[in-house]
């Protein structure tokens, strides 16, 4: 054998090693890459799992700290319960050094806007408006008025005070209307007794008045008294006067008398419910 044909034959042999080890290498590389790419997954949920419990930090509840009043809040507060206690004793207005507006106007000029001064306040109007409204349903009308008084002295803006104002206001006057329709049929129905009876019942020198005379006005009276004054004055007959009411009766004798300032005029009084006046003769 010649020194070439070895010398090739060494190239072939080498040449066909190197062939398959290229290939050894090509065919099990993709095993690997399929091995990483499985495994990366895991890696990475653990990886995120580390991460979630690093990044989450353990809450720990602490307790909040309660802060102290201070010594304005706590001055405050004390004028507060003092105008409370005054209040439910209905010390609303006295005594001047111990009462509940006192008390809630000194907390509220301390602290304006407090909202438990101010229902105080409030409280102490309502009282007052309720104690009028009684009192005018009682027919007191000075008194109720006395006591809106009080309460605009506590608080003049508050609306409930106009209101109660105008409500015992509207009743007092609904209560003198209704009188007054009232005391005109009580007439009309006096008048209509009146002409119901018969002339011939009462003789020449007999005077018959209604027995409503003195709910009249002064004018009516004179006017009903006025046949009387003139017949007195003409014949100068003394009177006798038939009335139940002694006080009304020299009330009436008092009004003739005065008209006839010629003479005084006689007359006696007798206690009857005739509602007469008769001229005697002498």
């Amino acid at each position: 054998m010649s020194k070439n044909l070895v010398s090739f034959l060494i190239v072939a042999i080498f040449l066909t090693g190197c062939q398959e080890n290229v290939r050894t290498t090509e065919k099990s590389q993709p095993v690997e890459e399929v091995v990483e790419s499985k495994a990366a997954p895991e890696n990475a949920v653990a990886d995120k799992t580390v991460d979630v419990e690093q990044s989450t930090p353990t809450k720990k509840s602490s307790p909040k700290a309660v802060k102290a009043p201070t010594a304005f809040e706590r001055l405050t507060q004390r004028l507060i319960e003092q105008g409370e206690t005054a209040l439910s004793a209905q010390r609303l207005l006295t005594p001047v050094d111990d009462n509940a507006n006192l008390y809630f106007q000194a907390a509220l000029g301390r602290d304006p806007g407090n909202f438990k001064a101010i229902q105080g306040i409030t409280a102490i109007v309502d009282v007052y408006t309720q104690w009028a409204w009684q009192a005018a349903k009682d027919r007191n009308y000075k008194q109720a008025e006395r006591y809106l008084d009080s309460a605009r002295s506590v608080n003049p803006e508050d609306p409930a005070i106009v209101e109660m104002s105008s409500r015992v206001s509207d009743l007092k006057t609904r209560r003198e209307q209704a009188a007054r329709v009232s005391k005109a049929k009580s007439e009309l129905r006096n008048t209509k007794e009146l002409v119901s009876e018969e002339p011939k019942s009462l003789k020449e020198d007999q005077f018959l008045l209604p027995e409503t005379l003195f709910s009249l006005s002064e004018d009516e009276i004179i006017a009903k008294i006025q046949p009387i004054i003139e017949e007195v004055a003409k014949t100068d007959r003394p009177l006798a006067i038939y009335w139940p009411n002694d006080k009304e009766a020299r009330l009436i004798y008092q009004i003739i008398n005065s008209r006839v300032p010629e003479f005084r005029v006689r007359a006696m009084t007798y206690h009857r419910a005739d509602y007469m006046v008769e001229l005697q003769q002498d």
